[in-house]
């Protein structure tokens, strides 16, 4: 009798282990399939500092999100194609620019870098992410000739 409640023991046991794995696998495929790739847009000037902090922890952001965002680099002080887009979104989205670093994310924009603005930011850019189908108001305002 005793060899058969050991039995039961062991078999209990890893019936419970299984089911935890199970749960754990589960977790894991969910947590990285919640989120949607979504495009976050970065006007920004070559040497600017502000805006080297700010792709810096859009960087951080998209490790923390699965890899999900598609971080668009538009560098506007040498570029007058990107410099002409800049004034285009921001027109057309009611953004009075005072300089760069200018984001866009969704129907979002973000005019600077601060601890304020990377706040509103992340939430912004989960928001965004949860999202069946991400928005990208950018991409059709500078494919426009």
């Amino acid at each position: 009798m005793r060899c058969n409640n050991e039995q039961k023991i062991v078999m209990i046991i890893s019936v419970i282990l299984i089911i935890l794995l199970s749960i754990l696998i589960i977790f894991l495929v969910f947590k990285r399939n919640r989120y949607q790739e979504v495009n976050v847009y970065l006007f920004s000037g070559e040497t600017c500092p502000v805006c080297k902090k700010a792709r810096t922890y859009l960087q951080e952001l998209d490790q923390k999100f699965d890899n999900k965002i598609n971080l668009i680099e538009l560098e506007v002080w040498y570029n007058e194609e990107n410099r002409t887009n800049m004034d285009k979104v921001s027109q057309a989205l009611g953004d009075t620019l005072s300089g760069v670093p200018y984001i866009i994310v969704g129907e979002e924009s973000f005019v600077g870098f601060s601890d304020t603005i990377s706040e509103k930011l992340e939430v912004a850019i989960e928001t965004e992410m949860k999202k069946e189908n991400p928005q990208d108001i950018v991409a059709p305002i500078i494919e426009k000739k």
